[in-house]
């Protein structure tokens, strides 16, 4: 009987333990590891008496990302987070009434790491504001960010590629917002909570949409075009020159990653980046003109028999398994592969900042160059071009690290920004 009520005891011990312990708030710390460091944060919050986990890092570009296995024993409390490659799995208990003691373990190995509770949540430094806009007929939907010192300057974040809505920007909003510009982006159209359908508009479609938020932008927070910039990644960087274009009176440009190519040849690049090593150098190039084919068809630049005729007569090689072919009976066109962000570059006259990494995968490898020859010496002169070693297509670091499980932003990817937006 003696060990029945000493096991009682414990298990009613860890019970009130983790009644009492309550996990709620906001943390935030920093992670190192010899030459690797990023800012972490949880937040902690208790729906229906079960813990939610959300995670944050703005030099990772991540944020609110929901942690799963969440579990708590005695005074700690256990989660997990879990990428393409790897499962990281937490575990934190209290040190004190604002300081917790983490471990983090993946790929066998454990890290230890604290984290600081934000005693006053409500004296956050960058406040937001949920908006709804019109444009062409369509609500689209978006976040502004106020900085806690602003310095009378705002940047609006332009539409990228594909079904991202506006969370895929929401890190750089924020890192831009601290840096004491209104920062502003919008779920695009077909995306998050905005009506419409990006597949089927085209380039100009979709750039107006940007030009209405920027309008928008504009008449709500009483802030003059000559004091909003634009940024773009990606497809949202080729977009950049087109709406300078369309509305000169913006302070500037930023281009990331942007192709100098259109962007069927940008995919067509990506794609052969991708499968070199599984189709092997003797037969790229051939199944790349396949594969090519396949992209012409979807840009609705070749007839459905055109393509079946090439795919009969390549069917039978080895590699042709791995070319990617939706079925053609279904395949919605897209003609916004065939845009090119090059004429409207030509003959620009904002200022830009064009940065390119060294490990993009995506866009052609000379595509910072061709721009600088489409701009020419003589033409902008206000036109900035930056190069960083090691940065790739999303401007993470893929640099030597001593921990090679989290990817971070280069790290002088924000600052090349925010010094050239100040001598704008």
């Amino acid at each position: 009987m003696k060990y029945f009520h000493l096991y009682f005891l414990v298990f009613v011990s860890q019970l009130l333990i983790a009644q009492q312990t309550d996990f709620s708030g906001l943390y935030n710390g920093n992670f190192q590891h010899e030459n690797f460091s990023t800012d972490i944060e949880f937040e902690f919050s208790k729906v229906n008496d079960q813990y939610q986990v959300t995670f944050n890092s703005l030099n990772q570009n991540a944020f609110g990302i929901p942690a799963g296995d969440v579990r708590i024993t005695g005074d700690t409390i256990y989660f997990a987070l879990q990428s393409d490659s790897y499962r990281y799995d937490f575990s934190c208990a209290p040190f004190s009434e604002n300081l917790m003691n983490g471990t983090l373990s993946v790929d066998g190995k454990h890290f230890d790491f604290k984290l600081y509770k934000e005693v006053n949540e409500s004296k956050t430094t960058v406040k937001t504001k949920d908006i709804s806009l019109r444009s062409q007929g369509l609500f689209l939907y978006g976040t502004i960010y106020y900085p806690e010192n602003p310095n009378g300057k705002a940047i609006y974040l332009v539409t990228s590629s594909g079904n991202q809505d506006r969370s895929a920007s929401r890190a750089e909003a924020l890192l831009f917002a601290k840096a004491g510009y209104i920062s502003f982006h919008i779920d695009k159209r077909g995306t998050g909570i905005s009506d419409g359908n990006w597949q089927l508009a085209t380039m100009p479609e979709l750039c107006e949409d940007d030009l209405h938020a920027l309008e928008f932008l504009h008449q709500s927070e009483k802030v003059d075009y000559a004091d909003i910039g634009i940024k773009g990644s990606s497809q949202g960087a080729t977009k950049v020159p087109y709406i300078l274009q369309k509305q000169p009176k913006l302070a500037f440009g930023i281009a990331v990653s942007c192709p100098a190519s259109t962007l069927l040849e940008s995919d067509l690049n990506y794609w052969k980046n991708t499968h070199i090593e599984l189709i092997g150098k003797d037969h790229i190039d051939e199944a790349s003109d396949l594969q090519e084919a396949v992209f012409q068809y979807i840009g609705a630049n070749i007839s459905k028999q055109a393509l079946e005729l090439k795919i009969e007569k390549n069917k039978s090689k080895s590699w042709f398994h791995n070319i990617w072919i939706p079925d053609l009976d279904q395949v919605e066109f897209d003609k916004k592969l065939n845009y090119s962000p090059l004429p409207y570059f030509k003959d620009n006259t904002s200022p830009m900042l064009i940065i390119e990494g060294t490990e993009d995968k995506i866009i052609p490898v000379s595509s910072l160059d061709e721009i600088k020859k489409v701009i020419g010496p003589k033409k902008n002169k206000k036109t900035t071009f930056t190069s960083l070693k090691g940065a790739d297509h999303s401007m993470m670091f893929k640099g030597t690290s001593d921990f090679p499980y989290w990817t971070s932003l280069h790290p002088d990817y924000m600052d090349t920004m925010l010094t050239w937006m100040e001598g704008q």
